[in-house]
């Protein structure tokens, strides 16, 4: 007997479907909306231009030059630092008798100053009696005086091993500031310094907004999730055949073991896979590495594949394979011919459950390919993840690239619908 809809189931409806919108649909369009606006400057163009600008940037339709897209503030506030730095290090390194002065006039009185402060804390801590304290901190930072020894002393009772350690060695750098062995290392050392800010200048200057490869990322994506499908869905139907239609010994308890691995999370077996593949070698070649993250996406996958396959491949009456291999056909080809269009939906499920696995995994994509730095195979999400770390990230782009990659996801549950609705039905009613 159907129920006749009564107001009050109407309004329960409506404010259902409110409430979804509410928490679910408004806030992801203010979140893609604010996020876009963030780079948006009115002065330049409207929002509507701004907006189909960034997925024209992200797909390499346009390309923007630094001053374009971040405006002259943006680049200033990104060199300002590095430059004021190379501007000090230039006057330090100029000679070796300015660099003398620099550490004399800065260097060595910054340290005394921290001496002294070290001194007064532990006379402080210690109530000391002195009765010239100047003259006191003075004749304690001269190693072998009287008061160097009471001051060692009573920092032994107050500060740890490591500290009065501290003490020592710096009061040492004070005593040897102006040798020429400490100069020419603290000159050598400077200058080492001012080529790592000169490289860095370099480096933000060459740097582009639109050096963001947001389609090899999407290949890569769909590449590793789809291959790593592909046999996940392969093996998960041979297995849950085995499973479900042979009779060997040890099969309940392979079957119950099977969802064993789920057991323990990414992060406990990510360090054992690692290690075993930096030792087998396999890690040392991008492809190499990429073969070895296709294999752990089908580890990571598998077990729920043949659970639900095998449970789908139970339902399917054995009579209409006795009936195929009657007429002729072997066990593989009853696999194919019969069990495989007969499990369709099933089938197309556990394809889309395995490929999401792999389309949205991070962790051990960072892993294998982020500490190898590997950036040719970098997947979405690493890719993503670094562009927002960058000194170029742009909000708007990178907001667009997101919605971007959902639309792979969209697109197969769209094309699939009628095989996802038959598979999560089947089984449901004995008919």
């Amino acid at each position: 007997m159907v129920r006749k809809k009564t107001p009050f189931r109407r309004v329960m409806f409506a404010l259902g479907i409110s409430l979804i919108c509410f928490f679910i649909l408004i806030p992801f369009y203010f979140m893609v909306h604010v996020s876009l606006k963030a780079d948006y400057d009115p002065n330049k163009m409207t929002f509507s231009d701004f907006t189909i600008r960034n997925y024209l940037e992200i797909f390499g339709l346009i390309q923007s030059s630094e001053t374009e897209f971040f405006g002259d503030e943006i680049i200033r506030a990104n060199l300002e630092p590095v430059l004021k730095r190379i501007d000090e290090l230039e006057e330090r390194t100029a000679s070796i008798e300015v660099y003398t002065r620099y550490v004399h006039d800065v260097q060595l009185k910054a340290k005394e100053k921290e001496l002294r402060d070290i001194v007064d804390l532990v006379i402080d801590f210690s109530g000391i009696d002195v009765t010239d304290r100047e003259e006191f901190i003075e004749n304690s930072l001269v190693p072998g005086t009287e008061e160097a020894s009471i001051i060692e002393e009573n920092m032994k009772t107050i500060f740890s091993a490591n500290d009065v350690k501290r003490f020592t060695d710096l009061r040492a750098e004070v005593d040897n500031a102006l040798s020429e062995e400490a100069l020419a290392a603290g000159f050598e050392k400077a200058k080492a310094q001012l080529k790592l800010f000169e490289a860095q200048k370099t480096k933000i200057l060459e740097e582009r907004a639109s050096e963001f490869p947001f389609l090899k990322y999407l290949r890569n994506s769909l590449i590793f999730a789809g291959i790593s499908a592909l046999i996940s869905l392969f093996v998960a139907i041979l297995g849950a055949y085995a499973f479900s239609r042979l009779r060997f010994k040890g099969r309940g308890l392979v079957q119950r073991s099977v969802l064993f691995v789920y057991l323990f999370g990414g992060t406990v077996i990510m360090v054992p896979l690692y290690q075993m593949a930096v030792k087998l070698g396999i890690l040392s070649t991008p492809f190499g590495t990429g073969v070895y993250l296709i294999m752990v996406y089908v580890i990571q996958t598998l077990p729920v594949s043949l659970y639900m396959l095998g449970n789908y491949f139970r339902t399917i009456p054995f009579s209409i394979e006795e009936a195929a291999i009657i007429d002729g056909c072997s066990r593989v080809q009853a696999i194919f011919k019969i069990v495989i269009p007969l499990s369709l939906p099933a089938i197309v499920t556990v394809y889309i459950y395995a490929f999401m696995i792999g389309w949205n995994e991070y962790l051990f994509a960072s892993a294998f390919l982020g500490l190898k730095s590997y950036k040719d195979l970098f997947t979405l999400p690493i890719g993503l993840n670094a562009f927002s770390g960058s000194a170029h990230a742009v909000w708007g782009r990178l907001m667009s690239a997101s919605v971007v990659s959902a639309i792979p996801i969209i697109i197969i549950f769209t094309l699939m619908q009628k095989y996802l609705t038959s598979g999560f039905t089947a089984g449901g009613v004995k008919e």
